[in-house]
């Protein structure tokens, strides 16, 4: 038996046979293609909501309303989670041309609504309007929030490195040189943040 079939069983099988409704099962099944894959293929957590569409034969909102249900009823603990795939979002962010917000893709509906919701608790404005999926964050905001859910000496490397990054004339530069920063940021906050957040985020990053 494999380590999907094991799983699988033991979940399905927890309150007895047959008592799991189909929206559950099909959240089971979405949250172990992401840890396992399928065919060998190895863990899906990277692949987008169209890619993950597209191999699954499914509309991508079913997607999308599948990921969301697995991270809430099989992922680890919601707070960790959000964490994570907050980290894991930060670790893929670039910055605009002219440097004052910070650009963040974030597919799936957990660590969207997590960040949106600390950010109006804040009191910081972002814009979502071009793409629900694409947040657009002024940097001190982030900063700030980000400053109440992470590692402190992590934010300090972290806004250093924004900073130098900024400086940089050469556009081009001044993105890679964030995308660095913005890496390493999600790799020692994660470390930081315990053995679960952490991953989660290597998961999603696809760290070694």
């Amino acid at each position: 038996m494999t380590v999907f079939e094991d799983e699988f069983l033991r979940h399905y099988l927890r309150f007895g046979l047959g008592s799991m409704p189909k929206g559950d099962i099909d959240a089971l099944v979405m949250a172990l293609l992401e840890k396992h894959g399928i065919n060998g293929s190895g863990p899906l957590t990277q692949m987008s909501n169209q890619a993950l569409s597209e191999k699954l034969r499914t509309p991508v909102s079913r997607v999308k309303r599948l990921r969301y249900d697995a991270a809430l009823k099989f992922g680890a603990d919601i707070e960790d989670e959000a964490k994570g795939r907050l980290l894991a979002a930060i670790g893929n962010a670039t910055i605009e041309s002219d440097a004052s917000k910070i650009c963040l893709i974030i597919e799936d509906s957990l660590s969207k609504n997590w960040l949106q919701g600390k950010l109006k608790d804040s009191k910081q404005i972002f814009d979502h309007s071009f793409n629900t999926e694409i947040l657009r964050v002024p940097a001190e905001g982030l900063f700030q929030v980000l400053d109440k859910i992470y590692d402190p000496q992590q934010l300090v490397e972290l806004r250093a490195g924004y900073a130098k990054a900024i400086r940089e004339s050469d556009n081009a530069k001044r993105v890679e040189l964030f995308k660095t920063v913005a890496l390493n940021f999600a790799r020692g906050a994660g470390r930081a943040a315990g053995t679960s957040v952490f991953a989660i985020v290597r998961a999603h990053l696809g760290l070694s």
